[in-house]
């Protein structure tokens, strides 16, 4: 265990940042990548051509190549250098029309795009974001950002805001769920969901609901509503309202704790039938430390499972006290924060535990934070994707006031080492923190009512691969609507087209006058549809959607 003052660490990790400065690598990529502007496949044919749209999350200062593969052959490619569109902060598009880079016409089937965008990059750990309109939230305190590089939905950013603005308006506004682009704009369904829940308790109303938040490696989002102790929610990635899962209830509280406990944050690790979620207990009046449940084939916790204790609270553990927020990186890897207020001085605030070999955790590979009062009220922990840098939130409580000056802390997660405070401008309090894919730091300043994104030094370069693929047609067939029937809830047919291809169905009354009433994507050329009566006489057509 390494036990050390503040003060030392920060000269020795400042030092350590400066000489290794230059080989961190991360900062601008590619996100929401869409084909004709659908998540689903595209399709092109001859005569037609097909937009390739993305996302940058920042300025491409050393330039953009966006490429066509038919397998593992490159058959077109584009690039824009700094500066032209294609490189900048936003939305970016190119244009295909179905040839290959010699100008000839490329064959039918499949291609798959990437895109690689590169930075210059900054001197130093630099905030991205401007605090402007589209950062904003009333009073955040989850944020988790989507890391699956296989989902159509990669890069999307979510956060827990869980009080109302009474004279704001906007996504950051309401009591729920934010939902952002990399570069801050709204997703294209709505920036904002309650999910369906009316967040908040009798007993606690406002401030702890929603609370914080996990995305699984399979796109499932997880979020704690603190208010009612800890029961866990989940939802899919644009937080519909009838999706939604109680995947963890008061049921699957730990039966030998008095009153109950109060599970604060939320992990989920593994994919499928193999995930598990781990939370900690903060009950500053029997804690039960870190705990951890199996996510059944249903998708929820079994009713009779009342978890495995991972890492107890013990007088002999620098887990000591009530665990408020943890991570794990990769290799199964533990980091815990500890809440501490002034009275409970002293402990340790941040640590470390080998992963979980099925004893209970005592001995922490490391613990620091024993007497730094410039630690309590520690909000939030996270580990970047290498496993080597460890982010804390802290709010802040060591003065008279119950939110006082706090800091945005980056760790050497190997040995505890403080690498450098991110808080640049002094007085701010911090509830949480999160990384991406290629390792831009996410934090909520609550004092601020912004999220903001810290991109680390160094030249970069990230490769992201569509989700979506590119099926190429030697001609486009009508499609056919066929064995119509009418029941209670509506119309029902059978609509015969061709595979991958998205369509749009209309409705008209006259033949004259259309109105789109659905859209429906399939891989298989014969798909289902149901849509609601509009009146006793319509017309209904399908169209190929572009």
């Amino acid at each position: 265990m390494t036990i050390a003052s503040r003060s030392k660490l920060f000269w020795v990790g400042l030092l350590l940042l400066c000489l290794t400065g230059g080989s961190v690598r991360a900062n601008v990529y590619a996100t929401d990548i869409r084909l004709n502007g659908s998540l689903n496949a595209g399709v092109i044919f001859p005569g037609s051509r097909l937009s390739i749209s993305y996302i940058l999350n920042d300025n491409a200062t050393a330039g953009v190549s966006v490429l066509i593969w038919s397998g593992t052959n490159v058959v077109k490619s584009f690039a824009a250098t700094n500066g032209e569109p294609g490189t900048l902060l936003g939305l970016n598009s190119f244009l295909w029309d179905g040839t290959n880079d010699d100008g000839s016409a490329a064959a039918g089937g499949i291609y798959t795009v990437s895109i690689t965008a590169a930075s210059a990059g900054y001197g130093t750990w630099t905030n991205i974001t401007d605090d402007g309109t589209n950062f904003m939230a009333w009073a955040p305190r989850g944020v988790s950002v989507n890391r699956n590089t296989n989902s159509p939905y990669y890069g999307r950013v979510f956060v827990a805001n869980a009080t109302t603005d009474p004279s704001g308006s906007g996504p950051g506004a309401q009591v729920g769920i934010i939902k952002c682009n990399a570069d801050g704009s709204q997703a294209d369904e709505g920036g904002f969901s309650n999910g369906g829940l009316s967040w908040g308790s009798a007993m606690y109303p406002y401030d702890y609901s929603p609370w914080k938040i996990a995305i699984s490696a399979d796109d499932e989002v997880y979020i704690d509503d603190y208010s009612e102790s800890g029961v866990v929610y989940g939802f899919d990635q644009t937080i519909s309202t009838n999706q939604i899962l109680e995947v963890l209830g008061m049921y699957n509280y730990p039966t030998n704790l008095d009153p109950y406990p109060q599970l604060s944050g939320v992990c989920v690790t593994g994919t499928g039938t193999n995930k598990e979620i781990w939370m900690p207990d903060y009950n500053p009046n029997g804690s039960a430390g870190i705990l951890r449940w199996e996510i059944t084939s249903s998708g929820t916790v079994a009713t009779n499972d009342t978890g495995v204790v991972i890492v107890p609270v013990t007088s002999a553990s620098p887990l000591s006290n009530s665990p408020y927020d943890i991570a794990i990186d990769s290799t199964g890897i533990i980091y815990a924060i500890q809440f501490l207020l002034p009275t409970s001085e002293p402990g340790m605030v941040v640590m470390s535990y080998a992963p979980y070999a099925g004893t209970p955790e005592t001995n922490a590979l490391w613990a620091i934070g024993s007497g730094d009062t410039n630690l309590l009220e520690a909000y939030g922990i996270a580990v970047d994707p290498t496993g080597t840098l460890l982010a804390v939130a802290i709010r802040g409580g060591g003065g008279s006031s119950q939110l006082d000056t706090g800091f945005l802390n980056l760790y050497s997660a190997t040995n505890g080492q403080l690498l450098r405070n991110l808080d640049t401008t002094g007085g701010d309090q911090y509830t949480d923190v999160a990384w991406d894919n290629v390792g831009n730091l996410y934090a909520l300043d609550t004092s601020a009512q912004v999220w903001r994104v810290y991109s680390p030094p160094g030249l970069n370069q990230a490769k992201t691969v569509a989700a979506p693929f590119i099926q190429r047609l030697d001609a486009l067939l009508p499609p056919a609507l066929c064995d119509p029937s009418c029941g209670a809830g509506g119309l029902s047919f059978t609509l015969v087209g061709q595979s991958n291809v998205t369509y749009v169905i209309q409705q008209s009354p006259d033949l004259v006058n259309w109105n789109s009433v659905a859209t429906n994507y399939s891989p298989n050329p014969s798909r289902p549809i149901s849509i609601p009566f509009a009146d006793n006489q319509d017309f209904y057509r399908a169209l190929y959607s572009q």
